[in-house]
């Protein structure tokens, strides 16, 4: 669905459970899965280390809403972030 929608050959990389890498600047995204089975403190550790690395971080159903084109719909309670996604301001 990613190189469907972006268009793009991709390289992905993929970790599990504790794994999270140290180095991430060679990634351009993450989208991250299974933040129901870490602590808060952790998904917010790997959110802040993402963050801190200039790397945008997604929720995997986050980007398959996206991606299937139903993300608009989903956010249409939220005024302001709708208008953010369906206008890109």
């Amino acid at each position: 669905w990613l190189a469907e929608f972006t268009g793009k050959r991709l390289e992905l990389s993929f970790t599990s459970g504790t794994e999270f890498p140290e180095e991430l600047s060679s990634y351009s995204l993450i989208i991250h899965c299974g933040g129901c089975m870490l602590t808060e403190r952790e998904v917010r550790y790997r959110m802040k280390c993402a963050a801190d690395a200039g790397i945008p971080m997604t929720n995997y159903g986050t980007a398959i809403a996206m991606i299937k084109g139903i993300l608009p719909r989903s956010v249409e309670l939220f005024p302001d972030l709708h208008k953010t996604l369906t206008e890109g301001t």
